[in-house]
């Protein structure tokens, strides 16, 4: 044999051990790879009812949302109610009162005069 018939037969061994590393590591990346489709499949099937039980919840809370809108709303006319008529009882008796009481210290002032 000649060094070139040598040369071709180290060649075509380093072709044949790269060809097997090769699958190898295409072997390995399909197992990897279908561990992941999986993990999908898996997270996939967890996750599609946890999202329809988030649906359910979120329009629970939505009509929850709605009645404290009216209740709201009933305690915001409540209190408009409460304001004008506390304004009207202000207005009602705090002028009278006021009169009342100026009366009052004028003929305390007038009886001390009087007196003395």
């Amino acid at each position: 044999m000649s060094g070139a018939d040598w040369a071709w037969i180290i060649a075509a061994s380093f072709w044949g051990l790269l060809v097997i590393a090769l699958s190898w590591v295409l072997i390995a990346v399909f197992r990897l790879i279908s561990e992941i489709a999986a993990l999908v499949k898996g997270v996939t099937s967890e996750t599609v009812p946890l999202i329809g039980g988030l649906n359910e919840t979120v329009a629970g809370v939505n009509v929850e949302l709605a009645r404290v809108d009216t209740i709201i709303a009933g305690v915001q006319s409540i209190t408009a109610t409460a304001d004008s008529l506390v304004g009207v009882v202000q207005a009602t008796v705090s002028n009278p009162m006021i009169k009342a009481v100026a009366f009052v210290a004028g003929a305390g002032q007038g009886a001390k005069k009087l007196r003395g």
